[in-house]
């Protein structure tokens, strides 16, 4: 459950609740040992406890109907808890302007856009609802809480197609979109998915079909969503989707791959014994911190560490250790070396608190790459004959190629050792920002370069250590298998020999 979700700590006080709501009472009965409990298999017990909850902790009022979804509350919370999260990392055009957001299939209870103004009394959020019934009883939801059109405003769905309708028909700007879609595709599927299941559900269907079965499912619907959002780009800044289903997460991962988006999220909610999934993309070229776009604990080798986004966040402990201070110049001078000096490296970003231990760095030309400091040689020889300004002309950019930051990490304890990371903040191209960070430590040489070992007894012994910059050394046959048989050929000859002379002795005595 998310850190910041109410009921992570608090659980329901039936006691309480029922002499505050006589109307919940008769749900509540007490256990042998005096704790009072509920039925949650009674669908009516549901929808009761979850009105108190709405009226006690949230002060809304919702009838739920009883051919409606009734809402688990601390599941949607946990949802729209992750998606704000990505608030603070909205490009920085969005700061200036109250929060957008759309939800898709609204529900008749309205629950996500309700509680999403709870938690953003400033929020703009629009909601589309395709069922007349379910949007006619989300409208009355609204009216008994006094809550006005401009804060929530909601649209009956001319049809299934397009899903993002209110994006597509407006030259707008929004933040984020919000999905629970059908995860099914038939009552047979539903079927199949209750038999494959080891244990009962812990509480009550509530949804009707409509809300259960759309045509191909989740992966159709959602499927649909990514490809709409390539007709909007960055005019939303994240599109996200509930995901009921594990089968369903990698065909809709390699459709984000097929359609070149390497900007998403992919995080696990579990609560109880169920467990959903939120898959968010982006064509922004903004990029996420890795406890927001990945879990934070990820069982590597696994299916699903397959389909996680690559990390953004590249972390290195130089062994062994070398001081704090030693390890921060040591990379400012690789820094200055490719004119990344302090013109482009900044201990503080967007008016925050300045920190000796960060930097920013915004490259505007590539100056790290092999053919680039090749270019430079190149320019050093044209210099003497052509103006540098010619020779710069057509090589920087107004745009800085992305945006990082990189930390320098004191130890922990008295054991541990001083680190590095590179945060990828944005930009478009991964490759760019691997290449700048392996030039880092190697530049730096904060990891080691393996010199080519003798494959004999010294190679395959491992003789010599392992030294920061220069490899496995000590033995003077650490130089290569050429040069040590050149020197020591005759000691290591005579040698086995001698050990053939010992084995025939023995087999002979």
């Amino acid at each position: 459950m998310h850190r910041d979700n109410p009921y992570l700590i608090k659980k329901p006080d039936f006691a309480r609740l029922a002499s505050r709501f006589p109307d919940f009472a008769q749900y509540v009965n007490i256990s042998e040992d005096g704790a009072a409990y509920i039925d949650f298999q009674d669908a009516s017990a549901l929808r009761s406890l979850t009105r108190c909850l709405l009226r006690d902790d949230w002060d809304l009022e919702v009838n739920f109907r009883e051919d409606r979804l009734c809402p688990t509350l601390a599941n949607r919370l946990d949802y729209l808890l992750h998606i704000l999260d990505l608030e603070p990392h909205l490009p920085s055009s969005s700061s200036s302007r109250l929060l957008r957001v759309l939800d898709i299939g609204t529900g008749a209870s309205a629950i996500y856009p309700i509680l999403l103004l709870r938690l953003r009394p400033n929020a703009i959020i629009t909601a589309t609802e395709l069922d007349e019934t379910s949007y006619n009883h989300s409208l009355s939801v609204l009216a008994q809480n006094d809550i006005p059109s401009t804060s929530i405003n909601i649209l009956q769905a001319p049809s299934s197609d397009p899903i993002l309708f209110p994006i597509l028909n407006e030259e707008d700007q929004w933040d984020i979109t919000i999905c629970n879609p059908p995860f099914f595709g038939s009552e047979e599927e539903i079927k199949q998915g209750q038999e494959g299941k080891e244990h009962s559900a812990h509480s009550a269907p509530t949804a009707s079909m409509n809300e259960l079965i759309t045509p191909g499912g989740e992966v159709a619907f959602v499927g649909k969503m990514i490809k709409e959002s390539m007709k909007i780009g960055d005019r939303c800044r994240w599109y996200t989707s509930l995901i009921g289903k594990y089968s369903s997460l990698s065909p809709l991962v390699e459709l984000l791959k097929v359609n070149k988006i390497d900007n998403y999220l992919l995080k696990n909610i579990r609560q109880s014994k169920t467990t959903r999934w939120i898959l968010g993309w982006s064509h922004c070229s903004n990029r996420l911190p890795d406890n927001l776009a990945r879990p934070e604990d990820v069982i590597s080798n696994t299916s699903f560490s397959r389909l996680l986004p690559h990390p953004n966040t590249f972390h290195h402990k130089p062994q062994p250790s070398i001081p704090l201070e030693e390890l921060k110049e040591k990379i400012l001078q690789v820094l200055q070396g490719i004119q990344l000096d302090h013109s482009s490296v900044s201990h503080q970003a967007d008016c925050q608190e300045a920190d000796d231990k960060l930097m920013y760095i915004q490259p505007m030309i590539n100056t790290w790459s092999r053919s680039a400091r090749r270019a430079v040689l190149r320019q050093q020889d044209q210099a003497t004959t052509t103006p540098a300004s010619l020779i710069n002309a057509n090589e920087t950019s107004d745009t800085p190629l992305f945006k990082a930051r990189i930390s320098f990490i004191p130890p922990l304890t008295a054991k541990d050792h001083s680190s590095i990371s590179l945060d990828w903040m944005e930009g478009r191209d991964r490759t760019m920002v691997e290449g700048l960070w392996k030039f880092l430590l190697s530049k730096a040489e904060l990891i080691g370069k393996k010199k080519v070992v003798d494959s004999g007894y010294g190679g395959r012994l491992g003789s010599g250590v392992w030294e920061r910059g220069r490899g496995r050394a000590g033995k003077s046959w650490s130089k290569g298998r050429a040069a040590g048989r050149e020197k020591h050929g005759e000691e290591e000859e005579e040698g086995l020999n001698e050990g053939r002379r010992y084995g025939q002795r023995r087999r002979l005595g």
